[in-house]
């Protein structure tokens, strides 16, 4: 029985993963058509700064409450509270900055209203709602984004394309998860999580940084064309190794969160989310740096050829 509602989750994220990138794959294409790459440098100049913020919305809490046995209302409620009064925080501290990153920098707020629902969610393992939000999210969040560029707003088409699929996303998910913050808080209780979810936050943080730094020495050292290139070589194999990565983590955590106690079958559960994501990955990896430089002349034009390099070296990082 255990077994079945572990499939039937990774099933409903999967397919919710599969759709949404599927769709954002598409946009992409399409806008990657109709804007400059110097667009896509800039949008990739913005999104570092509120990528980086974006570890510290979460602060590890989410995962908290999945792996502690006996969370509660009072536990919940707590983490709903403090995580939106630092994503307010936070967003004072943006608001300050270029109009851009002004405006993209609501999504922290956004997502300080989502993150329990979502932690919520994959605790119980009702992967269904994620289905439904994500898919929505992205579906809505296209449409504007390619009316826009159609448009000419350039990267206003981008921006106005990452906040609405973050506020669609999560107006679906309050919609359709009851779960709501009750008037209650504890500090003792948001302390024993903070306690274990400051490790996590570490340790997101020095990724994050490590990974988005390196958008800010490109585009500081050479052109955003360039930081475009290489966003866009990197953008091919993430969709592949996101999607499989993501499914069987969400199923994995709080599966696991339930047998934290068997320390062997936990290694067991390790081993096989392992193999399996290398056996899909590998092959995809593979393929995709083998053919990617008539990929990207059919898919993207030629005007994206320079980024084929950047592909080969991310498909070879990420299997």
């Amino acid at each position: 029985m255990q077994n079945k509602k572990i499939l039937v989750n990774f099933i409903w994220r999967f397919a919710e993963r599969c759709g949404a990138q599927l769709v954002t794959f598409i946009v992409s294409i399409v806008l990657a058509r109709i804007l400059a790459p110097e667009d896509y440098g800039t949008i990739a100049l913005i999104t570092v700064f509120t990528t980086i913020l974006q570890v510290f919305v979460d602060s590890g809490l989410g995962t908290a409450l999945i792996q502690k046995k006996n969370a509660d209302d009072m536990d919940f409620s707590s983490v709903f509270y403090f995580n939106f009064i630092v994503c307010i925080i936070l967003y004072i501290c943006m608001f300050f900055s270029a109009p851009f990153i002004r405006v993209i920098s609501l999504t922290i707020v956004i997502s300080g209203v989502k993150g329990i629902q979502q932690a919520y969610v994959s605790k119980y393992m009702m992967f269904k709602r994620f289905f439904f939000s994500t898919i929505g999210g992205t579906i809505f969040s296209a449409i504007l984004g390619i009316i826009l560029a159609y448009e000419g707003c350039g990267v206003w088409a981008l921006v106005a394309q990452q906040l609405s699929n973050t506020a669609i996303d999560t107006l679906i998910l309050w919609l359709t998860v009851k779960w709501r913050p009750k008037r209650i808080f504890s500090w003792k209780r948001l302390k024993a999580l903070l306690s274990f979810g400051w490790k996590l936050l570490l340790s997101s943080l020095l990724d994050t940084c490590y990974s988005n730094l390196r958008n800010l020495i490109i585009g500081k050292l050479y052109s955003s064309a360039d930081l475009a290139f290489y966003n866009q070589g990197d953008k091919f194999p993430k969709v592949i190794v996101t999607n499989v990565n993501t499914s069987i983590d969400s199923v994995l955590l709080p599966t696991m969160s339930g047998a934290q106690d068997n320390r062997e079958r936990v290694k067991n559960m390790t081993r096989r989310a392992i193999k399996t994501s290398t056996y899909i990955m590998a092959p995809f990896m593979m393929g995709l740096a083998f053919c990617a430089e008539p990929i990207v002349r059919l898919v993207l034009t030629d005007k994206w050829l320079p980024c084929v390099v950047f592909l080969r070296i991310f498909c070879i990082t990420y299997m």
